[in-house]
């Protein structure tokens, strides 16, 4: 199976028959698993502000998200998973536009199957990815969202992480895994830290985090293993992400 990385989200536009993984570990990706961990009704995903406060009237929701690491006006919640750990968002709907992350999400909404993947979640969305990779015998493709179309390390380094995790999965199952040098290359980015949080302090999003005094986010975030929530994006506008149901169920 032909396990793909897209450093900068850009690239994979030219993807066909791909099962697609979007990270952007800081920090979208980890608070729609967070979101959902939590037991919202409906989570909307949009890139424009407008869209997502008519998304909330149309459905009595909750805002979160941010514009330069900050919640904007009248929202609910910043982009802040640590923060949304400890909300009250079961059964509620809830709508979620970052600077970036809920973009790139659009931008790969065409592919045979899209995931949300972060370090919370590493494992179960590797589990889900050979599943649905298999069933459409289609490759897997993994896209760092990026800094607005820049390479991010903080997702460069989780999907290290996610690649090492989805080689596993593949060999217990006695397949044999097919790295794109891009995948080779973020698995030796991830071996070369001793630990999760260094890299994802040293990006760009961690050390934005650090000035605005968001200090509890990049711990929470990496955190690897401990969520069995994988974040699918539903066909359809607006867009949506719900949590993924096994296909053997």
């Amino acid at each position: 199976m032909e396990i793909d990385v897209a450093l900068v989200p850009q690239v994979a536009r030219g993807w066909s028959n791909t099962v697609s993984i979007v990270i952007d570990e800081l920090r979208a990706s980890s608070t729609i698993t967070t979101i959902l961990d939590r037991g919202c009704s409906r989570l909307y995903v949009t890139a424009g502000l407008e869209a997502a406060r008519r998304l909330a009237r149309l459905h009595d929701g909750l805002l979160a998200g941010e514009r330069g690491g900050s919640a904007p006006r009248g929202f609910d919640f910043d982009n802040s998973p640590a923060a949304i750990s400890r909300a009250d968002v079961r059964d509620r709907v809830v709508i979620l536009s970052t600077s970036n992350g809920t973009k790139v999400l659009g931008w790969v909404k065409d592919a045979p199957a899209t995931l949300v993947g972060c370090l919370l979640n590493a494992r179960s969305c590797a589990e889900v990815a050979v599943e649905l990779a298999r069933s459409m015998n289609a490759r897997i493709g993994i896209v760092c969202a990026g800094t607005l179309g820049v390479f991010a390390l903080d997702d460069a380094v989780a999907a290290g992480v996610i690649v090492q995790r989805i080689v596993e999965v593949i060999a217990a199952q006695g397949g044999e895994p097919n790295l794109c040098e891009a995948a080779v290359a973020v698995v030796q980015l991830r071996s070369s830290y001793p630990d999760l949080e260094t890299p994802l302090q040293n990006s760009v999003a961690g050390r934005l985090l650090a000035r605005l005094g968001t200090h509890e986010d990049v711990p929470y975030c990496a955190q690897v293993d401990i969520s069995t929530t994988v974040p699918v994006l539903r066909p359809g506008m607006p867009l949506a992400v719900e949590r993924y149901l096994s296909l053997s169920r």
